[in-house]
């Protein structure tokens, strides 16, 4: 058991809070880069703060009340306001899971790193900088391949240009999932794969989504006729 350990230094617990900054703080820049709604300080914050709940549960209380599994839980249900903060409905599409998902990491981050588990943590670091940062772009290969085709659409923020092509993808039959979506200055661009609709089809729908007044571009543009 954990209380039965011999006491880590003042310097060791340090060491733990820095570690959990750096994981946390690696996983924020990422998010931050992609100008998601949780960057580099809210992960930064949130491993730190794991942290340091756990530490004070592990060590600061003695005897038989020393349990921090009861305080890896309380963090895991404190996460869930934070997460839910981080992600936003626009009509019938909701954005920033993963964020939401990179905050529950960033939390897992700091619990592993405040009880010591310090090859674990770096590991399960390494592991979700991969996930967020490959998994995005094999995503469309790893779809059915049947009519598959990635878009890029810019249009304007706060428009119902991405609930208007979920909508008409559905109604011919296809499906459609959200890669990524990023705002660039007034612009907001969103990368998007489609599948299970026939091309002429998938066409005929990109002409008319390019006539929607919010949007900017399509890339690849659908062919005139």
């Amino acid at each position: 058991m954990l209380g039965a350990m011999t006491a880590p230094t003042e310097l060791e617990l340090v060491a733990r809070l820095a570690l959990a900054v750096a994981l946390g703080a690696v996983l924020g820049l990422e998010r931050e880069t992609r100008h998601k709604t949780a960057g580099l300080r809210t992960h930064t914050l949130v491993a730190l703060g794991a942290a340091l709940f756990t530490i004070a549960g592990a060590f600061a209380v003695t005897g038989d009340q020393n349990d921090p599994s009861r305080v890896a839980a309380q963090v895991v249900t404190g996460i869930g306001f934070i997460g839910a903060g981080a992600m936003i409905r626009s009509g019938v599409t909701i954005t920033g899971i993963t964020t939401a998902a990179t905050l529950w990491m960033a939390a897992a981050f700091g619990v592993a790193a405040g009880m010591g588990l310090y090859v674990v943590s770096v590991a399960s670091g390494a592991m979700a900088l991969i996930v967020v940062l490959a998994f995005g772009p094999l995503k469309p290969y790893v779809l059915s391949p049947r009519s598959r085709r990635r878009l890029d659409i810019g249009h304007l923020p706060g428009s119902d240009v991405l609930d208007a092509l979920i909508a008409s993808v559905g109604d011919s039959g296809g499906r459609l999932s959200v890669i990524e979506t990023a705002d660039e200055g007034e612009l907001r661009r969103t990368s998007v794969v489609v599948w299970g609709i026939a091309t002429p089809q998938l066409n005929s729908l990109l002409r008319r989504l390019s006539d929607h007044a919010d949007v900017i571009e399509i890339s690849p543009p659908p062919p005139t006729s």
